[in-house]
């Protein structure tokens, strides 16, 4: 099976290959893992999460299409023993995916005695956090010989194929931006950069169920959400390390899920289905205030769905381009212009228990920040959050980003202790 590639998976796979646009999770079971098990399952899932099992080829002259094989690849291999899982998982985030021989994910898995520990891996080009997820959930389930819904045919999502038919019609409607009515620039020779990881500084955190209700108790009585009152909070926390050279007016980075615009029928199975908002606020307010605008600024974004208008204007802004990897190499990096990308998936659909098995922890998304960025990315699985924060070793502040995971650490410690912890 086959289709044409989305701008949006074109242009992540092609960068793909040039540092690791990949993110990870680490889940726990309390069994020891079957490994030949674990491959059917996969094998089993793989028309219903089709995307990650794909690859893309050339067509005709630049054209791309995405490919379903008839065989499908697996990546699965047994983790060392006697590492720290979190050395496991960072190691594996930095793999290079094969975007020509798929697929584009990995499970490494090693036994702990009585126990297992599974580590998943996804290139972002095929799918996002909540898709991750999704995944996750759908694996265990067959894995533990539940009933996963599997359609009789693959189909290859797009974001553009899979929104509501009444929001496409209200994008269509709307005027193209100034950048697409520009006629693309003559292609020029280029050498694809060699593949490069950077070496991440990864610290993560974890607010028990107990702590999290006092914290979420708190964002209610601000009228806000534990998502908009956390990121409050931390990034407060960054105003007090970078404000004296930079001002206390600081930027948070949210990537918001588009789910809500599509059909029900793709929300649940993998694909790239998130956006990016950015939200600018006085520090220096109270916290309920920096809260407010935090919440308010998403809302503002999302309302008339401003926050998809650009995704959508993306759809098809290759299909002209004679070569489109010599525009894309054109493209100056991104400027990072916030104190941190704070990826919040919320409550996930990852259950406790899968008949016998039992699920006692869910760490992720981990996402390999790139472009100088530093990234948060949390959940809440089983009343418990649990953080991750990390960032290249390289970057000029990365003293201070540590210097941030200190007052994150802090913060949890504070409503650990209110908890009686």
């Amino acid at each position: 099976m086959r289709r044409k590639i989305s701008t949006t998976e074109r242009f992540m796979l092609f960068f793909g290959r040039q540092y690791p646009l990949n993110f990870g999770f680490k889940v726990k079971l309390n069994q020891p893992f079957d490994a030949a098990r674990g491959r059917d399952s996969l094998r089993g899932l793989a028309r219903r999460h089709t995307l990650l099992f794909s690859h893309h080829e050339y067509t005709s002259g630049k054209k791309m299409d995405m490919v379903f094989p008839d065989e499908v690849p697996l990546l699965v291999k047994e983790a060392p023993s006697q590492d720290a899982w979190e050395s496991i998982l960072l190691s594996r985030m930095s793999f290079e995916f094969d975007p020509f021989t798929g697929p584009l994910f990995t499970l490494d898995w090693r036994n702990c005695g009585n126990e297992s520990e599974l580590f998943f891996v996804f290139h972002h080009g095929a799918a996002d956090g909540i898709a991750a997820v999704y995944f996750i959930h759908d694996f265990v389930s067959h894995y533990a010989g539940l009933g996963v819904e599997i359609p009789p045919q693959p189909f290859l999502p797009t974001l553009y194929d899979a929104l509501n038919g009444e929001i496409v019609d209200e994008l269509l409607k709307r005027p193209e931006p100034e950048w697409k009515k520009q006629s693309p620039p003559p292609p020029k020779p280029f050498t694809v950069p060699p593949y490069k990881a950077p070496d991440y500084f990864l610290r993560f955190f974890e607010m028990s169920e107990p702590a999290l209700r006092l914290l979420a108790d708190e964002a209610k009585a601000a009228d806000s959400t534990v998502n908009s009152y956390l990121g409050a909070m931390i990034l407060q926390a960054s105003a007090e390390i970078f404000g004296p050279e930079s001002g206390s007016e600081r930027t948070i980075q949210c990537p918001v899920d588009m789910r809500p615009y599509l059909m029900p029928e793709y929300r649940a199975v993998a694909g790239a289905y998130n956006g990016i908002v950015k939200v600018r606020t006085d520090c220096s307010q109270h916290l309920a205030a920096v809260a407010k605008d935090v919440k308010d600024g998403i809302i503002q974004k999302r309302s008339a769905y401003l926050d998809i208008e650009e995704y959508f204007h993306f759809r098809d802004s290759f299909d002209s381009v004679e070569d489109p990897e010599s525009l894309m190499m054109s493209f100056p990096p991104d400027v990072i212009d916030y104190d941190f990308s704070f990826s919040n998936l919320g409550r996930t659909v990852i259950a406790p228990e899968y008949n016998s098995l039992i699920v006692s922890e869910l760490y992720g998304p981990v996402f390999t920040a790139v472009f100088d960025e530093t990234v948060i990315g949390l959940n809440t699985t089983g009343g418990v959050l649990r953080m991750s924060l990390i960032f290249s070793r390289s970057i000029a502040k990365a003293k201070e980003y540590e210097r941030l995971g200190g007052k994150i650490a802090a913060i949890f410690k504070r409503y650990e202790s209110a908890a009686g912890n």
